[in-house]
C-alpha cells in the first residue's frame, strides 16, 4: 500500500535533496526537517481520523495511542519532537547532519507507513 501523495512528496523532495549534501546549507536543512515534520503530521492527523480538522499536533500525539499500538505512537511523538528541535535550534547549536536528516527520513517513512490505516473485517457473512 503506498503513502497518500502529500506524504510522499514531502519524502521524495527531502531524498532528492539529501542525494546532494554538498549543497546542503543550514537553511535547507531546516526546509528538510520541515517538510519531514508535516509528513509526520500528516500522518498522525489521518491515524486520529482528525485530517481536516484544526486540532494541534500536541492534541493529536496525545490521543495517537487510543488508535495505533502504543509503541508506534512513542515513536510519532519522539520523531515530531526530534524534528521540531532541529527546525528551531539556536545559533550556538550545532546544525543536524546529513546523517541525522538520513536517519529522519527513513524513520518518517517508516512510521508514516505504519500509521497508514488498514481494511480489516471483522464478524461473519451469511451468504444464504
Amino acid at each position: 500500500m503506498s503513502l497518500p501523495s502529500d506524504v510522499q512528496d514531502r519524502l521524495t523532495c527531502v531524498a532528492n535533496l539529501l542525494a546532494r549534501p554538498s549543497q546542503l546549507d543550514g537553511v535547507r536543512i531546516r526546509c528538510c526537517a520541515e517538510l519531514l515534520r508535516t509528513a509526520v503530521e500528516r500522518s498522525v492527523a489521518r491515524a486520529c481520523g482528525a485530517e481536516n480538522t484544526d486540532q494541534p499536533v500536541h492534541a493529536l500525539l496525545i490521543s495517537l495511542p487510543s488508535h495505533v499500538d502504543a509503541d508506534l505512537a512513542h515513536d510519532a511523538s519522539q520523531l515530531w519532537h526530534a524534528l521540531s528541535r532541529a527546525i528551531r535550534h539556536h545559533g550556538y547549536e550545532l546544525t543536524p547532519t546529513v546523517a541525522e536528516l538520513t536517519g529522519w527520513h527513513a524513520d518518517t517513512a517508516s512510521v508514516a507507513a505504519s500509521l497508514r490505516p488498514t481494511l480489516s473485517l471483522s464478524g461473519n457473512i451469511d451468504l444464504t
